[in-house]
């Protein structure tokens, strides 16, 4: 079931404004953790599935220091990312409520 929800998510309806230049990277990180989620088993620690998360919050933070993109991740992008990443997390079971994606993210 949740590999199903976790598929149906459309990341352009969570980004619905995103900079050209950012846009192919921003999917690819987003497609990239969701497809690390979906082969995850049932049982996984929320401790390894944060991991995943970290991770992934990590290399959107090294946009900022990519020369050769032009643009940043700006506010629309900020809450259009966040919004794609909590879904991802309260599908697999974590709390959107600590906030977890805060603790790692530099834009």
């Amino acid at each position: 079931m949740k590999k199903l929800e976790l598929q149906e998510i459309d990341f352009k309806q969570s980004l619905p404004v995103v900079y050209e230049d950012l846009e192919p990277i921003i999917m690819a990180e987003l497609n990239a953790l969701r497809d690390k989620l979906r082969t995850l088993p049932e049982n996984t620690e929320s401790s390894e599935i944060l991991n995943l998360f970290e991770n992934c919050v990590l290399s959107l933070n090294k946009i900022e220091d990519n020369d050769a993109i032009e643009s940043t991740i700006d506010t629309e992008e900020r809450e259009g990312l966040c919004d794609a990443l909590y879904k991802m997390g309260t599908i697999v079971g974590l709390d959107e409520t600590t906030e977890y994606i805060d603790n790692w993210r530099e834009w």
